[in-house]
Parts: C-alpha cells; structure tokens; sequence
C-alpha cells in the first residue's frame, strides 16, 4: 500500500507544482559553502586559532525507488553531519580541518547478496558504496589544508572540497567527491579571473576512503555492478585551469581545461549573455585521448554543444534546453569526480558514456511568492536519445524539484523534495533503467 501511495503523492505535487517554483540555477540547498568561513586576520600566533571558525551542517536524507512493472521497492534514510573548522588569517596563512559522520538510520536489504530484480543504485550511494552492510563506521576526513591568501588570490593545498564543471562535490548524499591537490586562484585582473591546480588523490561521492585518482577511474562501474571489467588506468593526477571573463553584467566567458595525464585531454567553453528578459548559452566540450591506456581508445575523440535560450520573468523562468553530439564517440570523464555541466543536465539524468546523444529539455520556474523568495520549485522534462549497444534507445525524465529556506528563527532550515519518473525505450534487460521507475529523495539540512 505505501508503494501505491507514494505514486498518488508524486502526480499530486507534480500537479500542484504548476502553480510554485524553483530555479535550477540557484545554489542548491543540498550543498554547503567552502572557502574562507572567516575573514579575520590574527595579530598573534594565539589568536590563529582563537579567532577561528567553526561550521557546517546536520543533514537528514530520504531516498527511495519504485519498480511498478516488477513491484520491487528499496529505500533508505541516513542522519549525520559535517563540521569544519578555519582559524583566521595570520599573515596571509590560514589552515582548515573538517570531517563527516553518516548513519545508516533504515533502509531496505542493500547488500550484494541480497536476492534483488536489480541493482539498488541511488539507496548504495546515501552511505558506503565499497560496504552496504556497514551502517555506523561512515565518518571521513574531508579538508585538511594550508591557505595563503595574498589581496583576492588565494593557494591552497591539502585536502579540500571543489568547484568546478566536471570537478566538484555532486552533494546530493551524504557525502560529496572532496580532492587533495593543490589550488590556486588569481582574481587580481576585476573583470578576468584565473584559477586551477593539481589533483592526486579523491575520496569520491559515497565513499569513505581517500584513493589515487588512478584507482578512483571506473570505481562506480565496478562496485554498481554496470562493469564487472576492471580496467587499470595508470596516471599521475588531473591537471586543470579555468579562465574566466566578466566584461559587464551581460556578457560572462569560462573556459576551463582538463588534463588526465597519461589518458585525455578536455575543453569546456561557456558562453553567455543577456539581451532584456532573454538569456542565450552556448557550450562546447571537446575530448581526445593523448596516451594509449585502458579506459579510452586511442582514436577517441568528442566533440558536444549544448545551447539554452531562457524567458526569465518576476517570477516565472522557462526556458529550452538542447545537448548534441556531433561525433559518434560519447563523452568518457570519471564520474567519481563530479556531475555534468549541460544546459539539459537535471538530478538524476546523465549523458557522460552514452554515444550519439541527442538530448532536449525543457525548464519551468517560477516564484509564487514576494514574501517567500526562497521558495522554488521547478517542472523539468528531458528526453535523451543516444546508441546503447549499436541500438537506438531513448530515456525520458519527468522532475519535480522543490526547494526551500524557512525564515524567521528556522532560516538556517532548507528542505529539498525531489519527486523523478523514468521512461526508457530500448536499454537492455541487465541495464539499471530497463523499465519504468519512480523515484523520490527528501533531504533536510540545518545549517551552522
């Protein structure tokens, strides 16, 4: 009975979401900010960490998965939080420490040996993805740095939480990717800004243990149960670099570059503007293998744009979305490292490793109220055709995504409700999305 109830409950917010909002392009409650908690300088060793700060948040996290075709059902829901510290800055130096705590509070059987019609892919990624079973030994270390601030710029190295296209946190669970390199970013020129550095070790999303990003290469394949292969990729680390210009309040330009040494090399150019109420992107990623190694071919190349025309109103936003391949190859770049940038890009939908991809969206907006600004919540609608096996098929996304601040004394309090429906045609049997699927999260943060 609660399964066929939480699909009453999905097509009745999803109807009555016509009427509310959310932009998907505001910060998501689901995240927390990192960088310089505290401004403050010291005037003595002493007041380094005397006059440090300390942050972060309590996070309560629902998840759960509705098969209707073969009425299977998996859920779970995890409680923990995260606690950073930052001293302040004493002659240009500052350090950071902070760490993680998740407890698996209930969920459905996740474990490998459990008799499932398929994998339990997003209830494994709320806790251990190496150990389902294990529901209390989930805390990790997160940031440990060194900083050195001097006027806007900054270098950091250490261990850390980052930002960036393809590099960054996707905290949608209880733990977000955080990476140990060291980073640099220069922000002296006002409208152009430069920032990049090195990375050699990650603990991805869903994990616990910091691992070289060699061995990171393929880790969700492996223990999700897509890829049984395991393909040893041999590199050093990910170098990159973003430069970013800000000519006026119409006009921004980001070109970012990756380099996995010994695998591939990657561009991602951005550029938007504004004209009245009309805002118009446009994307390019380009990809190509430099070294032979066992994750891509050596003749693999891709080229991909994605364009976005966007009405944006007081209160309503809607706008289309378009990703296409214009090479048969599909985009390769590890997912333990981040989510994707496109235009069509929601929770849940991915296009990286699929081939000849063809993906549309389209975004609904809006903010019902003047006095609850922080109100938003959205109606999105992608469908992604692309080869799976030399065959066509197709996956279509129907999202509900509320999200929202309280006010007044519970103005730290965000509550994000994400209601998703899947239709795919064509995937194979053993695939995750081979039929229909329901699927909902609740997340609750409190932050500090």
């Amino acid at each position: 009975m609660k399964k066929y109830s939480y699909i009453i409950a999905f097509f009745i917010l999803s109807t009555a979401a016509l009427a509310q909002n959310n932009h998907q392009q505001y910060e998501g409650i689901d995240s927390v900010k990192h960088g310089s908690f505290n401004p403050n300088e010291a005037h003595s060793f002493h007041e380094w960490f005397k006059n440090g700060h300390v942050s972060g948040l309590f996070r309560s996290n629902t998840i759960q998965t509705f098969r209707p075709s073969s009425n299977s059902f998996h859920a779970a829901s995890g409680l923990g939080g995260r606690i950073y510290y930052h001293s302040a800055y004493w002659h240009g130096l500052q350090v950071g420490v902070g760490g993680i705590y998740t407890y698996n509070i209930l969920s459905t059987d996740l474990s490998e040996t459990a008799d499932h019609e398929f994998n339990p892919k997003w209830e494994h990624q709320l806790f251990d993805l190496e150990d389902p079973q294990n529901k209390h030994d989930l805390d990790r270390l997160e940031e440990l740095f060194i900083k050195y601030r001097f006027k806007d710029s900054y270098i950091k190295f250490g261990k850390m939480v980052l930002n960036t296209p393809l590099v960054n946190p996707q905290d949608s669970r209880m733990k977000p990717s955080a990476f140990q390199g060291l980073w640099l970013d220069w922000n002296e020129g006002h409208k152009f800004e430069i920032n990049g550095g090195f990375l050699n070790k990650v603990s991805p999303r869903s994990t616990t243990e910091w691992i070289s990003m060699s061995e990171s290469i393929g880790l969700y394949d492996r223990l999700l149960g897509d890829d049984t292969t395991h393909r040893e990729v041999h590199t050093k680390g990910l170098a990159l670099l973003g430069g970013h210009y800000i000519p006026n309040e119409h006009i921004s330009f980001h070109s970012w570059q990756y380099y996995i040494e010994n695998v591939s090399f990657i561009t991602f150019n951005q550029l938007e503007f504004d004209v009245h109420d009309l805002n118009f992107g446009l994307q390019y990623y380009y990809q190509s293998t430099t070294h032979e190694n066992e994750y891509t071919d050596i003749e693999h190349t891709n080229h991909t744009i994605s364009a976005r025309a966007k009405w944006v109103g007081d209160r309503l936003q809607i706008s289309y979305n378009h990703t296409q391949s214009l090479s048969d190859n599909g985009i390769i770049f590890p997912s333990e490292w981040g989510g994707e940038p496109f235009y069509t890009t929601i929770s849940r939908h991915r296009i990286i490793g699929l081939e000849n991809v063809n993906s549309k969206a389209l975004k609904l907006d809006l903010q019902p109220f003047d006095n609850w600004k922080s109100l938003n919540i959205g109606i999105y609608g992608v469908n992604s055709s692309f080869n799976n096996s030399n065959e066509e098929s197709s996956l279509t996304q129907l999202s509900f995504d509320m999200q929202t601040q309280f006010r007044g004394e519970w103005s730290d309090l965000r509550l994000r409700l994400l209601n998703s429906y899947f239709i795919p045609k064509g995937y194979q049997e053993e695939h995750f999305h081979y039929e229909s699927i329901f699927h909902s999260q609740l997340i609750l943060n409190y932050r500090f």
